[in-house]
């Protein structure tokens, strides 16, 4: 790869991104291909278009040099001219000469309509909105293999790095039994608001919070986001989740390979072949030692005891009685790994991860009881959290992903801790997310009232 890189870099024809967003994920991403071989940031998209010279601050751009504008014409005149456009409007940043579209808001409708129109224009995308891909990634995904395009999740982020430790262990014949990720939780976050999100992630009550999305931090702690992780990892590899809402135990490094195992060999696990995520914090809330926070992880094993042997030969933390073994990595690092899946996807033409097929789904559940005429919030809100489900008892009890939750109106008493149903809600008007999940699931006619 970085011999092909360094040949476009030499040859002055980068590869030209566009990023929409430019949040913490976003500003990062800028400030790395800034420096990476071979490609260049060519426009950089947020609502508020002070935020996105921002990050072209950070990443040692001169925003003075940046050219503003929402028109399409100026943006590809600008951009053919080797500068750097600023732009408010999504659709300049998909329609301007760029070869990858990165979807960095955030936001699962935004999101979608965002990835749905770059693939429709020809571009490349790279998804970071993962809400988006749970609710329409297989759709996504089908759209731009039509198209000959590449559509995939980032690489840097946890679905990823995970997707690419599974990719290595099943090509060289060893069986996953688990596969997930390391996390900050305990089962009195479930019900947690954004109110006290920053504090229980270690932010001081006097420190400069105006720039962090009190609610994302909240699903971070409340279980939402492992459970949306941990959903577009089961539509990547087939696995799927041992239980409803995942076992989430607490556990060290050491701990892995002797719980997420099967009952009968010491684990928890009812079955092979499951996502599943860790914690670092114990049910009292200290941190466990040698944990993995930041972590992923796949637990392997071998129909060979002499394979297995020279495993454990070589150090790594088994099971005891070494059927079992661990791989890991301690860390991933949002945005700035993000050039590799733009360099796959324009040199290969690969993802770094893209769902394969529909394994599970994300339904919302109440953390309160909810009463006729309420409009709830979405990911990280005080009215509902996420919970991994089979697709299987999705459809069959047409729970309600948690991703069409932002702005709905509920139609009928709700009691803590129930699965919401589409009957449940009245969705807004307009969801672009929504009417692609109709087509994706095959199932117009079963639409739900809206707005």
């Amino acid at each position: 790869m970085r011999q092909l890189l360094a040949a476009l870099e030499e040859s002055g024809k980068p590869i030209r991104v566009s990023i929409i967003g430019c949040g913490r994920f976003g500003s990062m991403m800028v400030a790395q291909i800034k420096r990476a071989p071979g490609m260049t940031v060519s426009v950089v998209c947020d609502s508020d278009g002070q935020r996105a010279l921002e990050a072209l601050r950070l990443a040692d751009y001169d925003p003075a040099t940046a050219v503003t504008t929402s028109s399409v014409e100026n943006a590809n005149d600008a951009i053919r001219g080797g500068k750097v456009v600023v732009t408010d409007s999504a659709d300049t940043a998909i329609q301007a000469e760029v070869d990858v579209v990165v979807e960095v808001t955030g936001n699962p409708d935004a999101g979608a309509r965002h990835c749905f129109e770059a693939i429709s224009a020809g571009k490349h995308v790279v998804n970071v909105t993962v809400e988006a891909d749970v609710l329409v990634g297989p759709m996504l995904k089908q759209l731009a293999d039509q198209a000959g395009l590449v559509y995939s999740l980032v690489y840097g982020d946890q679905p990823a790095v995970i997707e690419e430790l599974y990719d290595w262990a099943t090509s060289l014949g060893f069986e996953v039994v688990a596969a997930g990720k390391g996390t900050q939780y305990v089962p009195a976050y479930r019900k947690g608001s954004p109110d006290d999100a920053l504090l229980r992630y270690g932010y001081k009550p006097d420190d400069d919070l105006s720039g962090l999305n009190a609610e994302m931090y909240n699903s971070f702690l409340d279980g939402t986001k492992s459970a949306v992780e941990m959903c577009a990892v089961a539509n990547m590899t087939g696995l799927v989740p041992d239980v409803p809402g995942m076992h989430t135990p607490p556990a060290s490094i050491e701990d892995i390979p002797r719980l997420l195992i099967p009952k009968e060999d010491g684990g928890i696990l009812s079955q092979k072949g499951v996502v599943e995520v860790i914690s670092c914090l114990r049910e009292d809330g200290t941190f466990i030692e040698n944990s993995l926070r930041w972590g992923v992880f796949i637990v392997i094993t071998s129909d060979s005891p002499y394979l297995l042997g020279c495993l454990r030969d070589y150090g790594i933390a088994m099971d005891p009685t070494s059927k079992y073994s661990l791989m890991y990595r301690p860390y991933h690092l949002v945005g700035m790994e993000a050039p590799i899946s733009i360099a796959k996807a324009c040199l290969y033409k690969e993802p770094t991860g893209a769902p394969r097929t529909v394994v599970a789904d994300v339904a919302a559940a109440a953390k309160k009881s909810l009463r006729p005429g309420e409009v709830i919030g979405g990911e990280g809100s005080r009215a509902v959290y996420g919970s991994l489900v089979s697709i299987g008892e999705a459809q069959q009890q047409r729970l309600l992903p948690i991703g069409f939750c932002a702005g709905a109106t509920v139609t009928r008493p709700i009691a803590e801790d129930q699965m919401l149903i589409y009957e449940d809600v009245k969705l807004p008007e307009g969801g672009f997310a929504y009417h692609l999940r109709l087509v994706q699931d095959g199932t117009p006619s079963e639409a739900p009232p809206t707005g």
